[in-house]
């Protein structure tokens, strides 16, 4: 059975920045169960606590709702997860939308001062695709 590395807070976990979870449908879980071996990875508590403040896009650089960059712990959760991917050969990432690590469909940024969703990928998933890696939004469940 393939392997698909999976936002860990869709499992259920309580990994968000605010401290709670995401998880999928218990239906949809199971599906993807038989056709994957899910491995659970979460890229901002890899270096972050939970929970912590947001973080958004501006521009290139992440930042917290304190004005703190948060670009390079994204990073090193980023680079985490490729190399979860390239050790357990996995060729699939199944994102979180909205998050700025995983989403795939759109993430969050702030532009003019103003947030929004943008039809853009979060940091994570961005570096996975161009590692090869498959990426599946939630949305596609």
């Amino acid at each position: 059975m393939q392997k698909a590395l999976i936002s860990e807070c869709m499992l259920g976990v309580s990994c968000r920045y605010d401290g709670k979870s995401k998880p999928l449908d218990k239906n949809i879980l199971e599906k993807l169960n038989q056709k994957y071996i899910l491995i659970p990875f979460c890229p901002e508590a890899y270096t972050l606590p939970t929970p912590r403040p947001a973080a958004r896009f501006i521009g290139d650089k992440l930042i917290d709702i304190n004005g703190v960059d948060k670009t390079e712990a994204f990073f090193k959760g980023a680079k985490k997860a490729l190399k979860i991917c390239q050790n357990e050969n996995i060729k699939i990432f199944i994102g979180k939308e909205k998050s700025p690590s995983c989403g795939i469909k759109q993430t969050s940024a702030y532009i003019n001062g103003c947030e929004c969703k943008c039809n853009t990928y979060g940091l994570t998933s961005k570096i996975l695709k161009k590692n090869g890696i498959e990426l599946i939004s939630e949305w596609e469940l």
